[in-house]
Order: structure tokens, then C-alpha cells, then sequence
């Protein structure tokens, strides 16, 4: 039989058609999944407790995985910060030749069920937020925020102070706070983030309302696990200090509700966006452990006085999952306060936010945000949405000192290549499939 080009034209569209239909099937139940989350936090446990596969002798850290020769600057050093902290090793040096050997492995966070901010690094004894969704029995987990000063190990930074932080927030403040959600029974999350973006939150570089109303319900488990000890007091003032300490409830929240999505064939639903200091990478639930990398473009940031964009660096960061739920950069118009953070304008914000709907699946039923007349938040990026469109995800993130430490914060517009290429590979598993 003669082939005509009309005649390959059709079959090349009914082929198109086709993937387009599994796909927009496939997309459906992902968000199904995603949107029907009822993610709780449930307790506060060390990572080699709470994390499957982790071992006193791995070290999770940001991003899609590196060889331990390519990491440098600030996340080489949390890493190395972070092998001393557990008793790997007792210098720098001894830690770099046990690293380089095999003997302490660096893994990605993202394989552990675990997020991590910035540098990301999570050790064994690092007590872990654990949020669990309800519905599908998903778990994301989140080492706790380390506190406000400029120097952390989560932007590179490795001293006695950082040391006597961590050591706090290991026998002080994962302890007491496990034992008062043990007592209450858990927190609902999804309610909070409701209330948090009609009071200004992002859920990312805002938090201020988000720990406010997480602290009114951890108050009095707190007090009626611990009593009115000094170190419940302690841990009172610390949450009381901290606007962003519900950030790492947002970023577990947020990975319990991706991963729900994780393994549905077809779905080009993002179900991570993350940073090693190099890359910008993807994955989708259709692709599954899959990364999709590209280099990370210039962070349009709002510096610190005294600090210029040369005094910076990137080292990672999975704070991103935000996003990937709906929250942070894609809910900026929620969070127009941050104009004197990370800079813009409330008119950019609407703006920023308004795009985000010709990339997203869906509304959040519940998410919803007061300057867009209470409509709901832009849900579930689609990669053919983005690779379509040439429109990317906008995402608020902190910006880090070369030499380590907090520099300010800004807007990351994401590469398009990964999400180009995500799509290629769901077409060419779907066009495969039976």
C-alpha cells in the first residue's frame, strides 16, 4: 500500500492524540492523590529512626546526586561539618579521605523521603520533622530549622557555634517537641497553610503567620508534656523567635503530597524541583527517581547591606518543593510584605502568580489567596505545560555567602531544558507502552 504524507499526517496526530489523552488521564490521578492529602505532623525523630535505608555512616544533602570530588564551596563544607557532627572523623581532613574512599556516603535527600534547605545536610543523630499524609500513608521528612543567625551549616558554615546549635537542637529541641506532638496527637498541617496565606505567608521566604499558629498549637502540648522545665521554656522562646521555623513543616508537608503522586505512568505532574550547587533539576511522577538537570541561572536577589552578588555562591536546595505543592514563588501574590525581603513589587507578584496558572493542572481546593478574590493556588506544575509555553516555575529562595552564611534572598526563574526533556522521556515511555 502507498503511504501518503495526508496518510502519515494522520497516523503521526492520532499518535499525538493518543499520548495526550494518557497523559491528561494520568495527570488527573496524580492530582487526585495530591489534593486529597491530609498531611499531619505526627512526631519529631533522628533521621536514623525516621528515614528508610539511612545509616550512622550516610550523609544526605541537596539536590540530584554529585560525585563527592564534584561538591565544593559551601555544601562540600556543611557535608564535612556534618561527618564531624556525627564522630566520622575528627578534622576536615580525615573526613575528606573517608568521603573520597567510600568509607562516609553522600546521597541525595530526595531517595530518603527527606528534604532539606539549602545545603540540606541531614546526618543520622539530626532529629527530623516527620509529616505523614492520612490518605495514602506517604511520609516527608524535614531536619528542624537550625534558628536564625546568619552562620548554620545549612548555608555552609561549620563552627563551635553551629556545633553548639546542633548539639541544642539534637537533645533539647527534637525531644521535647516529639514528645508534644506525641502528647496532642499530631498537628494538621493543611488548615494551617490555609490560614497562613490569607495572613501573608508565601510558605517559603514568609512564614511569620505559619509559625505563629503552629506555636498557639504546640503551646500547651509543650507545657502539659514538659511542665514548665527551663528547657520547655527554651524551646517556647526559640518558636517564638523563629518566623521561618515553619518552613520545614512546609517542605516535609510538601514532600508527603508529591511523593503521593510518585510512580503514576504517563503523569508529567513535577514531583521535585531541587538544587545541588550546580544544577536545577526535575523529576516527574511518570518518570519516577529520574532527574532531569540543567545549570542553574542567576538568582534575582535582594541582598543584605554590604553584600553584593559576587560576594555569593549557590549551594543547593530543596526548599523548591514548596513550590512544587503550589506555595512559595507560585502563591507570591499572597505575600506582598516580602517586597521589603526579597524585592518586587506587589504588581510583579500578581504577575508572577497569574502565569503560574498556564502551567499548573489545577486549583488548590483549600490553598486560597486573598488579592486573586480568594482563588485557590496554582497546583501541580505539568512539565508539557511548561515545555508548551516556555514559561517555568518561579521560585523564592535564600541567597548564601561564598564563604557561608545568610546573604539575603530572591527570585530563581527555573530553566526550561529539564522540563523539555522530561517531556521526551514520557513520550517516549508512553509511545513504548503497551
Amino acid at each position: 500500500m502507498v503511504m501518503t504524507s495526508a496518510t502519515n499526517d494522520q497516523q503521526v496526530t492520532t499518535v499525538q492524540e493518543l499520548l495526550f489523552d494518557k497523559r491528561t488521564e494520568a495527570n488527573d490521578i496524580s492530582l487526585k492523590a495530591m489534593l486529597n492529602a491530609d498531611p499531619v505532623l505526627i512526631d519529631v525523630v533522628p533521621a536514623l529512626d525516621a528515614l528508610p535505608g539511612m545509616t550512622r555512616r550516610t550523609i544526605l544533602t541537596s539536590g540530584a546526586p554529585l560525585p563527592w570530588s564534584a561538591y565544593e564551596g559551601g555544601q562540600r563544607r556543611a557535608i564535612l561539618g556534618a561527618a564531624l557532627f556525627e564522630g566520622l572523623a575528627d578534622s576536615f581532613e580525615e573526613a575528606d579521605a573517608r568521603l573520597t574512599d567510600g568509607d562516609i556516603l553522600v546521597r541525595p535527600c530526595h531517595d530518603f523521603g527527606c528534604v532539606g534547605s539549602v545545603t540540606g545536610v541531614t546526618s543520622a543523630s539530626m532529629p527530623v520533622l516527620v509529616v505523614e499524609d492520612k490518605v495514602s500513608g506517604s511520609r516527608g521528612h524535614c531536619v528542624l530549622y537550625e534558628g536564625g543567625a546568619r552562620e548554620r551549616l545549612t548555608y555552609g558554615v561549620w563552627n563551635e557555634a553551629v556545633h553548639r546549635q546542633l548539639v541544642w537542637i539534637k537533645d533539647v529541641l527534637g525531644p521535647i517537641l516529639s514528645a508534644a506532638l506525641r502528647y496532642g496527637g499530631g498537628v494538621r498541617v493543611s488548615p494551617i497553610i490555609r490560614r497562613a496565606l490569607g495572613m501573608g505567608d508565601d510558605l517559603h521566604s514568609r512564614n511569620t503567620a505559619a509559625t505563629a499558629v503552629l506555636f498557639q498549637q504546640l503551646y500547651g502540648p509543650i507545657l502539659d508534656a514538659e511542665g514548665s522545665s527551663g528547657a520547655a521554656r527554651e524551646v517556647l522562646d526559640f518558636l517564638s523567635r523563629n518566623d521561618l521555623f515553619f518552613l520545614h513543616v512546609a517542605m516535609a508537608t510538601g514532600k508527603s503530597i508529591a511523593d503521593a503522586a510518585v510512580g503514576t505512568p504517563h503523569s508529567s505532574i513535577v514531583t521535585a524541583m531541587a538544587l545541588n550547587e550546580r544544577e536545577f533539576a526535575i523529576r516527574t511522577a511518570g518518570t519516577g527517581k529520574r532527574w532531569f538537570r540543567a545549570p542553574i541561572p542567576p538568582l534575582r536577589a535582594k541582598y543584605f547591606d554590604g553584600i553584593t552578588a559576587e560576594d555569593t555562591a549557590f549551594m543547593g536546595g530543596e526548599s523548591l518543593i514548596t513550590e512544587t505543592v503550589g506555595l512559595g514563588g507560585l502563591s507570591a501574590a499572597a505575600a506582598f510584605s516580602l517586597q521589603d525581603y526579597s524585592g518586587g513589587s506587589a504588581e510583579s507578584m500578581v504577575e508572577t502568580t497569574l502565569a503560574m496558572y498556564g502551567i499548573t493542572h489545577t486549583e488548590h481546593p483549600q490553598w486560597r489567596i486573598p488579592s486573586l478574590a480568594f482563588r485557590g493556588a496554582p497546583f501541580g506544575i505539568d512539565a508539557a505545560r511548561v515545555a508548551s509555553t516556555s514559561v517555568t516555575p518561579r521560585i523564592h529562595m535564600g541567597a548564601a555567602l561564598r564563604g557561608g552564611g545568610h546573604a539575603g534572598a530572591g527570585l530563581l526563574i527555573a530553566p526550561v531544558e529539564p522540563f523539555l526533556e522530561a517531556l521526551e522521556a514520557l513520550d517516549a515511555q508512553a509511545a513504548t507502552a503497551p
